[in-house]
């Protein structure tokens, strides 16, 4: 899961993350606490300033910036190794052996040093305009309620999302910065 986005220290990032093989482990709340705690934990411990956030049942958008002497690429590093490490305990304790060997599989296919593959190439985009990120924040918002989905009628109705910070100034299950600030 090697990762090396060109980093700008002033710059946003559209970052995705996928299941491998589009597994929905997030349909399982516990998975996606996970998840969520780390981006809570690199929020709190200044690693990034976070956005805007949805889970869904496979994969995760976020919008963030890394803050001091952070790289991107070193931030989503530990964010997957860490989601996948926990993961792997989660599917072990819970004896889920079905989702533990495809997983091992999978990093067999890859010729991965690692003994299991959980996520797929972590992607981050540079937000360079103002355009780009209002578009990614739509497009990020919206998952939800698009016909391929269609888990809520209202985007902001979204437990896994911080459309309802956006769209009714409700605080969302973890805590963002307004990107709006940065917009005037």
């Amino acid at each position: 899961m090697t990762f090396r986005p060109q980093h700008f220290p002033d710059h946003l990032y559209f970052v995705t993350a996928t299941i491998v093989g589009w597994r929905k482990l997030f349909l399982m709340d516990q998975f996606c606490t996970v998840v969520l705690d780390s981006l809570r934990w690199l929020k709190e411990h200044e690693r990034v300033k976070l956005f805007a956030f949805v889970l869904m049942p496979h994969h995760i958008h976020f919008i963030c910036q890394p803050l001091k002497d952070h790289i991107i690429s070193l931030v989503l590093q530990n964010f997957g190794s860490f989601t996948a490490h926990e993961f792997l305990k989660m599917l072990r304790d819970r004896q889920l052996n079905e989702l533990l060997n495809y997983f091992h599989l999978q990093a067999l296919k890859k010729q991965s040093k690692e003994q299991h593959q959980i996520w797929q190439k972590l992607q981050a985009k540079n937000i360079f305009s103002e355009k780009f990120l209002k578009q990614k924040l739509e497009y990020l918002h919206n998952n939800p309620v698009v016909k391929r989905w269609h888990l809520v009628e209202e985007r902001w109705q979204y437990r896994f999302s911080s459309a309802c910070f956006y769209d009714k100034g409700f605080e969302p299950i973890i805590p963002v910065d307004d990107v709006r600030l940065l917009l005037v």
